[in-house]
């Protein structure tokens, strides 16, 4: 059985190697997806769609899913793992800011903010 952590290695992975089965596995069933690009949170099940919509953008935004993640912060409490993070798609002005709670179950939640590289630039 997966402890938290390699939920959240799991889920990671599927993200880098826009893998759905990695994702929907490091998931709990009631987990939710937040991003401000979508009309409504998406959930486990319409993860994979949300997936490829995500991969089809910035892939015409000249992106090649080469990830850069920076200024992480990771807090183990009361059994859940709570991760926020800095990332950036290489090669594009996408970029963000990501929180991610996951429990022994799996993937609970994920919400992603995004920065103008206008306004902020680290």
């Amino acid at each position: 059985m997966k402890n938290r952590y390699q939920h959240r290695a799991c889920y990671m992975e599927g993200w880098y190697e826009m893998e759905e089965q990695k994702l929907l596995s490091s998931t709990v069933d009631e987990f939710i997806f937040e991003d401000p690009r979508e009309s409504a949170p998406v959930n486990r099940k319409q993860l994979g769609g949300y997936m490829r919509r995500w991969d089809a953008w910035t892939r015409s935004e000249g992106a090649s899913n080469l990830w850069k993640l920076d200024y992480e912060v990771r807090q183990d409490k009361e059994g859940l793992l709570t991760d926020w993070e800095w990332w950036e798609l290489t090669g594009t002005d996408i970029r963000g800011m990501a929180f991610v709670v996951t429990s022994d179950r799996g993937v609970v939640i994920e919400k992603i903010a995004y920065f103008d590289r206008k306004i902020y630039n680290p």
